[in-house]
This record gives C-alpha cells, sequence and structure tokens, in this order.
C-alpha cells in the first residue's frame, strides 16, 4: 500500500576510521565484531554471533548511507544477500532503494563473486569461506517513493526505514543484529532499537530492523515523554527556532493514552515519533506506522492549527500500528518472509480498523459522540469524492483485486466497513460486544505467529457469539449496505446543500490513480480558471495531489481553497489530451451537498443500545 496516512481535514561503538566504501573492514575490524559480542541462544542451529551491520554518514557524500554487513559461520558456496521487497503495513512490493557498488570480501580480504539477481537479491559466491564482509551504497529515494519509506540524506540531516538499508543472508534471519553508525561531527541519532552503547543498537534478530525508524543529523529537536510505563522520543525537523513543542507533544501523548487504554499495555520498550516539517509543494508527503516508530513527513503548519488541522487523527492511526499488524496480525506478516510480498487478503481490515478507531476512541475516552459524528461524516464525504456509492465492495478494496489501486479509497472504505463490521457485532450480542473484541480475539489467535485468514474467522465468530453474517466481509467479501448498517445503531446519513468555497467540480479516480475532474459547476472556482471535465488534475498552488497524495490534497484543498479568502488567486497544474497546462482561477463558493451522519430520533430500543455500547462498551477496554 503505498502512502500510509490517514486522512485528516488538511490533511554504539563507532565505527573504526580504517572503514572506507567499498572496502571491507579490517579484519581486525572484523574480528572485534565477532568476538566482541556476548553469544546467546537463538536456537540449536543458529549461531549465536551477531550479524554486524555498519552505516557511514559523510557530509562529502550528502545523497547516500554507506552500508556494510560482516558475518561469519557462512560455509557456503553460494548464498544470497536480500533487501526487503515489503514492510509491515505496505502490502505491496517496496520501491527499492537505488544501491551502487554492491562488493563482497572473504575473511581474507578477497573479492567475491557476486551475480545480482534482482532489483533487491544479489548471490554470493564465497566458496564455502566462513566470513563474509558485504557492502554498499543506498543513495536517496527517487521517483514515486513516498518520503516516509524512502532513505533521505543531506548534509544536516537524515532518515531512513531499516527495510531501505538493511538486507539479510538468506539462511541467517533469526541471528541476533548489531547496528552501528559512524556519523558527522555534531550529528546525533534516534530509532526506537535497543542502545548498547553511542549510536550503537542491538536486535534479537533481523525482523526488527526492516520497521525501524532511523533519524539523524544535527538539528534534531528531540523531546523526551514517559508515558504508560515507556520511555517515548518525538523527534522534530524542517521546522525554525521560534518552534513551540507543546501542541504536537499534547496530541502525541493523547494518541499513546488513546492507544494503550484500548489494546493494554504497550508492546515496545521504547518507541520513536519522527516529525519532518516540508514545503507544501514537496511530492510524497505522508506517513507510515510500525510496531516500535512512526514517521510523517508534513506541510509547514502553524503550531496553534495542529488539532485543527487532523494531525492527532493521523498520529493515533499509526500509532494504533504498534499492536495491528505490529504485535499481531495474518500470519503472512506475523511470520514474516521479507524476500516477497505477502498476500493479504484483509489489508482494508488492518487499515481500516487503524482509520476507524482514529475517529471513535477520541469520541470514547474525551470527546463524546458529536466529535465521532463529525469526523464519520468527514469519510462518508471523502468516500463520495473518491467515486463510492451507498454500498461497500469489500472484495475491491484490496488494492491487488481492483484497477482503482488507492490507498486512499482501501483505507477510507475500509474504516467504513469496519464500523458496519462492528455495529453488526454489537447487533448480534445486544451491543455486549463489538468490533474491539474481535481484535482483542485476534491478538490472542496470534500469539503463536499469526493468524490464519482463511480459518479464524469462523472460530472468532463462535467466540463471540454472533452469526457469520456479522463477519461476512472476511469470509466472503460480501458488499456492505452503508445506510442498512448504521440503522442498526440508530444512525443515519443525511444530505444538505450548503454554500462554501469549495473546488467547484468532483474528483474521481482513473485506473492509473490518478484525479480526473468531472461535474464542473458553473460559477465555480474550477470553472472560473477553465477547467474541464476528464482533466487530470496533479497540483494546487504548486501542491502535488493525488489519490494517494491525501494529506497534500486535503492541505491544498483546506488553505488554498476553503479557508481562503473569496476572490483569492489559485493555480491549477494538469492534464488535458495528454498536454501539460497550467490555469489561473480565484476562489468561489458553491453549493455542495453536505454529508453529515446523525443520530435516528426514535430508534428501536436494541438500536439504541447498540449506540450507546460504541462509546460506553459494557466489558473492559483492554479485553483482558
Amino acid at each position: 500500500m503505498r502512502n500510509l496516512q490517514s486522512f485528516p481535514q488538511i490533511v554504539g561503538l563507532p565505527l573504526m576510521r580504517s572503514f572506507r566504501y567499498p572496502q571491507a573492514v579490517s579484519l581486525s575490524v572484523l574480528a572485534l565484531a565477532l568476538a566482541g559480542c556476548a553469544a546467546r541462544s537463538v536456537g540449536t542451529d543458529v549461531p549465536s554471533t551477531p550479524v554486524n551491520y555498519y552505516v557511514r554518514v559523510e557530509r562529502a557524500k550528502p545523497d547516500r548511507f554507506e552500508v556494510s554487513v560482516a558475518l561469519d559461520h557462512v560455509r557456503r558456496d553460494s548464498i544470497d544477500y536480500v533487501l526487503p521487497a515489503w514492510i509491515p503495513g505496505r502490502f505491496e512490493p517496496l520501491e527499492p532503494a537505488p544501491v551502487e557498488g554492491f562488493a563482497v570480501r572473504d575473511g581474507h580480504g578477497e573479492p567475491v563473486t557476486v551475480r545480482q539477481l534482482d532489483a533487491n537479491r544479489w548471490r554470493l559466491y564465497p566458496g564455502g569461506e566462513k566470513y563474509l564482509t558485504i557492502g554498499y551504497q543506498v543513495k536517496n529515494g527517487e521517483g514515486e517513493v513516498p518520503l516516509a519509506l524512502g532513505p533521505r540524506v543531506d548534509r544536516r540531516s537524515g532518515y531512513a526505514l531499516g527495510a531501505s538499508l538493511f538486507g539479510f543472508v538468506d539462511g541467517h534471519q533469526l541471528r541476533p543484529v548489531t547496528v552501528s553508525f559512524e556519523l558527522p561531527a555534531g550529528w546525533e541519532l534516534q530509532t526506537p532499537l535497543t542502545p548498547t552503547s553511542d549510536n550503537r543498537y542491538e536486535a534479537s534478530s533481523f525482523s526488527e530492523l526492516p520497521g525501524s525508524v532511523f533519524a539523524l543529523g544535527d538539528r534534531l529537536l528531540d523531546y523526551k515523554l514517559f508515558v504508560e510505563g515507556r520511555p517515548h522520543r518525538v523527534v522534530v525537523q524542517g521546522v525554525g527556532r521560534g518552534f513551540a513543542p507543546d501542541s504536537l507533544l499534547t496530541l502525541v501523548e493523547e494518541a499513546i493514552q488513546h492507544g494503550t487504554r484500548f489494546f493494554g499495555s504497550p508492546p515496545y520498550e521504547r518507541y520513536v515519533f519522527v516529525f519532518h516539517f516540508v514545503d507544501p509543494g514537496t511530492e510524497g508527503i505522508g506517513a507510515t506506522g510500525q510496531a516500535a516508530g512512526s514517521a510523517y513527513y508534513l506541510p509547514i503548519m502553524d503550531n496553534q492549527h495542529m488539532r485543527r488541522a487532523g494531525l492527532g487523527k493521523l498520529l493515533l492511526h499509526h500509532y494504533l500500528h504498534a499492536w495491528y499488524p505490529g504485535q499481531f496480525g495474518p500470519r503472512e506478516i506475523a511470520q514474516p518472509d521479507f524476500s516477497v510480498t505477502p498476500d493479504v487478503a484483509e489489508q482494508w481490515l488492518i487499515e481500516g480498523a487503524a482509520e476507524y478507531y482514529a475517529r471513535l476512541l477520541p469520541a470514547r475516552y474525551a470527546g463524546g459522540p458529536d466529535g465521532f459524528y463529525a469526523a464519520m461524516g468527514e469519510l462518508l464525504t471523502w468516500w463520495r469524492e473518491l467515486g463510492g456509492g451507498r454500498r461497500i465492495d469489500v472484495t475491491a478494496l484490496r488494492s491487488s483485486a481492483t484497477d482503482d489501486n488507492s490507498a486512499a479509497r482501501m483505507i477510507v472504505g475500509g474504516a467504513l466497513a469496519a464500523f458496519v463490521v462492528d455495529i453488526a457485532i454489537r447487533g448480534d450480542t445486544r451491543g455486549v460486544r463489538g468490533l474491539d473484541n474481535l481484535l482483542y480475539y485476534l491478538q490472542q489467535a496470534g500469539l503463536d505467529g499469526g493468524y490464519a485468514e482463511d480459518e479464524v474467522w469462523r472460530e472468532a465468530a463462535q467466540a463471540l457469539g454472533v452469526g457469520l453474517d456479522a463477519l461476512s466481509p472476511m469470509v466472503a467479501g460480501s458488499r456492505l449496505s452503508i445506510r442498512a448498517g448504521l440503522a442498526r445503531a440508530g444512525l443515519q446519513i443525511v444530505e444538505s446543500p450548503e454554500r462554501r468555497r469549495t473546488l467547484g467540480a468532483r474528483l474521481l479516480v482513473d485506473p492509473a490513480g490518478r484525479f480526473v475532474v468531472r461535474d464542473v459547476e458553473s460559477g465555480g472556482t474550477a470553472a472560473s480558471a477553465g477547467l474541464q471535465d476528464g482533466d487530470l488534475l496533479l497540483k494546487i498552488n504548486r501542491t502535488p495531489i493525488g489519490p494517494d497524495e491525501t494529506v497534500a490534497t486535503r492541505y491544498a484543498l483546506t488553505n488554498y481553497i476553503r479557508d481562503a479568502k473569496p476572490g483569492a488567486k489559485v493555480q491549477f497544474e494538469l492534464l488535458r489530451e495528454g498536454q501539460s497546462l497550467e490555469k489561473s482561477g480565484t476562489v468561489r463558493e458553491s453549493s455542495v451537498p453536505r454529508v453529515r451522519l446523525e443520530e435516528i430520533s426514535k430508534p428501536s430500543a436494541t438500536a439504541l443500545i447498540v449506540r450507546r455500547s460504541l462509546f460506553r462498551p459494557p466489558s473492559p477496554s483492554s479485553g483482558r
């Protein structure tokens, strides 16, 4: 899935100096690396000495990370080195970072023959040697790689997910690992991995590396929070000296409290939030949430307007991924094979549940129903704008199963489907159980290595005491009626026209994942710039927009149109019949349908019980 984003209104020891890429580390360094770490028992067939990863960043080479990997106990004539094909939370092929200068040496410092098999796999021919050192450079991400997923480094700062930097030697994934960074003078590093000394970290196996965030530089603003018995770091880049962290830290602390109150004790030892504030014209704005860290590339915004901009929902969505899928999930991601992309049928449920609870939990624990209804009204409006109808085809929400492969459609549709499933479970149990309890059941079912998607749903229905119809989206991939589902909780969708500053056109999604302009309203903002049906809209005031650029899209529509003064100038970049065009218009009001979620005035007794149980579930929220 591209751009793991929610939908707000805007949205060790240092390396020896002798280490130089692409040469292998010296034999003395290699011996220290292999012998200087305490041996740990990791299984009878797995060597207990760690695989050692080294990363070097130089100001003289401001566009790349230099990586070296040292390991023993190889003794194979041929063996593969593999960079991850995916990361948890993104269930489609991960665009590999540009790798240059891949080279391997044995324990005698002699070159080892290498053959590259594909973009993320190399075959090494060590001829039975015991020791190997692998070296390569990872350059800055290019093309359509979202900023939160691709590596970035310049003369002052850097960022990467472990999936971009670190590969594994096939057959050695279960060995413990160490990660050491050599950084320019004055730089610091923040990551959720366990520290052992300055810029040196350890992990129990390779599986901890792909989802780990690494933020580095000489201008990190670093804030410490100790919440719910765990240390948290909030790292901020891209803001001026006058930045006041209070609003951001408050939203972070609220996300932690909501997530832990719902799921229970944090499943991590430490967690890192990384925020990069960038120019709104930067492509690839978005976020990613992992097991022990999350990263956010966001347009620069006023400190005092972060909550209004929807940052709280974005934070909570990605923080919830620390549990699902960070702690539990389908077997394909709980027992990951990082060499191939997993086929996860219920990816819509993983993302949809996070988006749904990012709206429900604040209402349940702090704000009350009105805020939830308004937040779900936003989702219903966004679903309409994405071309969604009155029903949700759950099977089509899988990006691999539809020509419309936008992440936005999957997450928005998934959140609405999760809402309908929640109501169905509560309806069958008269409010005693809901989607909460289904997630808790999956959590327990996944303790021994993940649950099997083709087996767990019937067992879950029996455990929850509901009919299979309540879980039909997971069992059969059914089509869900949004209105009928909401009616079971005494809720209804109300549509009414209102005049407000809008684009004055609908944005639908084409098979290539771009916005197509439809239904241009006469006298509206789009019409003032001469936009026509069929135009492909690419940018608003230099900010890239698109179905997978949801944070940037909401930012552009909110800041440049909705919150602008009537008559303000607005620029559009578009494609018309293959030709690039720039159009200038003025912000105007339009008559648009407003979609709201409201309570039915006289619901049935059962519907009233179901509706109340959304906000005051009868069982402890931890499910234990």
